[in-house]
C-alpha cells in the first residue's frame, strides 16, 4: 500500500507561515459570519495546529444490506486521539430502514439526520412538501428510532436535488441547524461550513440555490473530489474509481492531502453502503481509514460536532478536552436488541418495520406518519 506522501509527511514545514483563516471566537445568539475560505481572522491559527476533522457519512436505508459494513468501520476499536470511538453521520431516508438499527446508531454516538420520507427529486417541492419530507423523517426517526427530536438537526436531499429558497426557509421554518446537500466547485484551498447569513459565495452547481438569507442555518458543503484522471465528483462514490485497492487508497490520499495540507477545512467522506459491496472499494478504504485513524492530529466525527468546533476553534493541545468531541451519552436509549417487527401495509404490498418504540396504525410516509402528535402532518400550511 502507498504510504503517506512526503508532502502530508512534512506540511508542518512546508506551511510553516500560511495562516489559517479560522475563526477563534464561539458562535454567540447573532452569529458571526461563517463564509466558505473567508472565515473571520480573530486570532488565527497555523494549520499545524488545529484538528483535521474528518467527516464520514452515508446516505439512505439502514438495514441488513448495511448492518455488517458499518460493524466493520465502527465496531474495531478504531478511536479518535481522545479514545473516543471514530463516527459518523446517517442520513437516513425511511423506505426499507430497519429502526431497532438506527437507535443502535443512535446509541453508540453516530449522528442520525434527515434524508427525507421517499426519497425522491425535491427541486420543484413546495415548503409544505419540503417540510413534510425533512421534517416529517425527523418526526419518525424519533418516533420509531427513538432519536431524540431535537438530535436531528441536519439534512441531504436525495440526488443531492436541493429545493432553493422553500427548502432552506423550511430548514430555517423548523428549527434545523444545517443542510449538507451542496456540491463546491472550488475546492483550492477547501471550504469550510459556512452560515446562510449572506449571499453565497460559491457557484450553484446543482440549481435552484438559495438566494435569501437564513441566518444561522449552516451549510457543510460538499466539497469536490478529484480522481486520479482529474476529473470532479461531489461524493466518494460518484468518483471514477480505480479497479484497484492500492487505486482507491491512492485517491483518497490524494484528496485528503489538499485539506490536510493547507487550511484543514473538514475533509468529506460521502457515500453509499451500496458502493462497498466491490470489495477492492472496501479493501482500499479501510486501509486509507486506518492510516489516518493512527494520526495524532485527525479527528473522524460527525457534521454537529465538525460544525460545533468550526464553532469555537480549539487548537491541538487542548483537544483531549474538548466537550463536542467526548463520548458520553447519558441521555441516549439503549441498544435495541429485541425490536418488534410491525407487518404493515403500504401501497401494494407488505412491509416489516423494526422498531423497539410503539409499532404504528399505519406504514408511515410524507403526510401521514401515523404519530398522533405529529406538528408536521397538521401544521405547516401556515406556511404556505
Amino acid at each position: 500500500m502507498l504510504i503517506l506522501s512526503n508532502k502530508l509527511r512534512n506540511n508542518r514545514d512546508t506551511y510553516k507561515n500560511t495562516r489559517s483563516l479560522v475563526p477563534r471566537q464561539p458562535c454567540s445568539l447573532s452569529p458571526p459570519l461563517y463564509s466558505g475560505t473567508r472565515n473571520p481572522e480573530t486570532g488565527d491559527y497555523l494549520p499545524e495546529e488545529i484538528p483535521q476533522i474528518v467527516l464520514l457519512t452515508f446516505d439512505d436505508s439502514v438495514n441488513d444490506l448495511n448492518k455488517g459494513l458499518y460493524a466493520d468501520l465502527f465496531e474495531k476499536g478504531r478511536k479518535n486521539p481522545n479514545g473516543c470511538p471514530i463516527s459518523a453521520t446517517f442520513y437516513v431516508s425511511h423506505e426499507w430502514t430497519d429502526y431497532s438499527q438506527v437507535q443502535n446508531l443512535y446509541a453508540t454516538g453516530h449522528e442520525i439526520a434527515s434524508h427525507t420520507v421517499s426519497h425522491s427529486f425535491g427541486e420543484q417541492f413546495s415548503h409544505r412538501k419540503w417540510a413534510r419530507e425533512v421534517a416529517g423523517q425527523r418526526e419518525i426517526l424519533s418516533a420509531y428510532g427513538g432519536v431524540k427530536l431535537e438530535d436531528v438537526r441536519g439534512m441531504r436531499a436525495p440526488f443531492l436535488s436541493v429545493g432553493g429558497n422553500n427548502m432552506f426557509k423550511m430548514l430555517w421554518d423548523t428549527n434545523f441547524t444545517y443542510d449538507s446537500s451542496m456540491p463546491i466547485y472550488e475546492n483550492r484551498p477547501p471550504s469550510w461550513p459556512y452560515t446562510l447569513d449572506y449571499k453565497l459565495f460559491h457557484d450553484c452547481m446543482i440549481p435552484p440555490c438559495p438566494t435569501r438569507s437564513y441566518p444561522g442555518l449552516w451549510e457543510v458543503p460538499m466539497v469536490m473530489w478529484q480522481d486520479l484522471n482529474g476529473g470532479r465528483c461531489s461524493m466518494g462514490d460518484a468518483c471514477s474509481n480505480p479497479p484497484t485497492a492500492d487505486g482507491v487508497y491512492k485517491m483518497l490520499i490524494k484528496n485528503f492531502e489538499r485539506h490536510y495540507t493547507t487550511n484543514r477545512a473538514p475533509f468529506g467522506l460521502f457515500y453509499h453502503a451500496a458502493w462497498f459491496t466491490q470489495p477492492h472499494h472496501k479493501e482500499g478504504f479501510i486501509s486509507f481509514l486506518d492510516t489516518i485513524v493512527a494520526m495524532d492530529d485527525v479527528w473522524i466525527v460527525t457534521n454537529w460536532q465538525g460544525i460545533q468546533w468550526v464553532r469555537n476553534p480549539t487548537p491541538l493541545p487542548l483537544m483531549h478536552t474538548f466537550e463536542p468531541f467526548g463520548c458520553n451519552y447519558p441521555d441516549r436509549p439503549k441498544k435495541c436488541n429485541n425490536p418488534k417487527v410491525c407487518n404493515l401495509w403500504h401501497k401494494s404490498g407488505v412491509r416489516y418495520m423494526k422498531t423497539c418504540q410503539t409499532c404504528p396504525d399505519i406504514y408511515p410516509w410524507t403526510g401521514k406518519t401515523g404519530i398522533r402528535s405529529s406538528r408536521i402532518d397538521n401544521d405547516v400550511d401556515a406556511h404556505e
